[in-house]
């Protein structure tokens, strides 16, 4: 027969301890900080390269210091769609503390398996036990741990433990292997429409075309009757937006669409954290003012050269200081200046020309620098047409696959929380 003890969760750990972000590193006295960014969620660990060092002073990293078995839980950040209390297993052969926004829990294991712990902990979070103890008063959420801790839960004893760490160990490294399978396949995927996309901007569609050399030497030969011409040859206008006056604190939750940074994605305008401004507003800005046709690139940060289309689906929109517009002249069409962009021949511009002192950023001059073979537009129409159909079978690919590997993941969460609750008869 099973032994099973209902107890609160904060008796499962002999301390916590809370974490610190010290001072610049110095060379002598650095030591691994490690934060919220280096957590791998869904394995339970955290990454083992390309840590952060900082300097503590000697008794500071006494007293704070992890040890093997302990356990690191989020208390400070978090979001909508990942709530603050991911946990992560300890799991590094040098000294380390953890960040000021983590706190080290010390398992008490006499009572209970750090592995289990760490799979018990990481489906109360998956469950969203966690949530009814986190407070918010700023964008940051703050987890209540002494208020989340109290909850109860049945722990089987040490043995029982054991065989379920076992179990799950075996099973999430087999589910562990098909999802690396399927993110492989959907890479594979993404690289094989880049190269498509690629091929055809610069050599067309018929492969015994006659050509001619470009004269780039990064581009090499082009079809025979293709030009070469820069970007400000193919528009009529290269702008961005500017922050409306007082920022975030004017947008509405209704009014003209100001679509920024986050709202431009390769495959689309992701449209469902639309910020809203007021006409008087969007008419002040009335020089971004985004027309259907335009092409709409980002110009700093992480997303930079991310780009997509307009086609006047939101009426009247407006844009930000991070996404400048393309206007297209009669030379090119809108959608195959958006494929020039995003094709790798594109995108090496955009890095080629980031500018900005250690911010990623494109100017509107170098924008208007870059260089495109151009086929009639009677070709850029035939191109766009297979491009098109082609990413129709991509799409087909890449949606059947995701939602594979979705349902690997969500068979993983739910092996994790059926074994810890014992809902699975576990024999070894």
């Amino acid at each position: 027969m099973k032994t099973k003890t209902n107890i609160r969760v904060k008796y499962l750990f002999l301390k916590r301890i809370g974490g610190a972000w010290g001072n610049e590193p110095v060379e002598e006295n650095s030591v691994v900080c490690i934060r919220a960014a280096d957590f791998d969620t869904d394995s339970i660990t955290h990454i083992k390269h390309d840590l952060t060092k900082r300097s503590f002073e000697a008794g500071e990293v006494e007293k704070k210091q992890l040890l093997t078995g302990d356990l690191i839980i989020e208390k400070s950040g978090g979001g909508d769609n990942q709530p603050v209390g991911r946990v992560v297993r300890f799991d590094l052969n040098e000294t380390a503390l953890c960040s000021n926004f983590l706190e080290c829990l010390r398992p008490n294991q006499e009572l209970a398996i750090p592995s289990y712990l760490g799979y018990l902990l990481y489906s109360l979070w998956k469950r969203r036990v966690v949530t009814a103890s986190i407070k918010q008063t700023t964008g940051i959420q703050n987890l209540d741990i002494a208020d989340y801790f109290d909850n109860k839960i049945d722990l089987p004893d040490l043995a029982e433990q054991k065989k379920i760490v076992e179990f799950l160990d075996n099973e999430i490294s087999f589910i562990d292997h098909l999802v690396k399978q399927k993110q492989i396949q959907l890479q594979l995927l993404v690289e094989k429409r880049q190269s498509l996309i690629t091929k055809v901007v610069t050599r067309g569609l018929n492969p015994n075309v006659q050509l001619k050399d470009s004269g780039i030497e990064w581009l090499s030969q082009i079809p025979a009757t293709w030009k070469i011409k820069r970007v400000k040859y193919l528009t009529t206008k290269v702008g961005s937006g500017v922050t409306p006056k007082g920022g975030a604190t004017v947008y509405q939750k209704a009014g003209i669409p100001l679509l920024r940074s986050q709202n431009i994605q390769f495959n689309g305008l992701e449209l469902e954290d639309v910020a809203f401004i007021s006409e008087d507003i969007h008419e002040s800005m009335g020089n971004s003012k985004v027309h259907s046709g335009d092409v709409l690139i980002n110009i700093t940060g992480a997303s930079i050269g991310r780009c997509y289309f307009y086609s006047g689906e939101l009426g009247e929109a407006n844009v930000n200081q991070h996404v400048c517009i393309l206007r297209p002249n009669d030379q090119v069409l809108t959608e195959y200046l958006n494929l020039l962009l995003s094709s790798n021949i594109g995108q090496s511009q955009v890095e080629l020309h980031q500018v900005g002192g250690g911010r990623e950023g494109l100017t509107f001059e170098s924008i208007k620098s870059f260089i495109f073979p151009l086929p009639e537009m009677q070709e850029q129409k035939e191109i766009l047409n297979y491009v098109n159909e082609f990413n129709e079978e991509m799409h087909m690919l890449e949606k059947s696959t995701q939602k594979s590997l979705d349902l690997l993941m969500e068979r993983r969460s739910a092996l994790i929380t059926a074994a810890v609750t014992g809902q699975l008869e576990i024999s070894l």
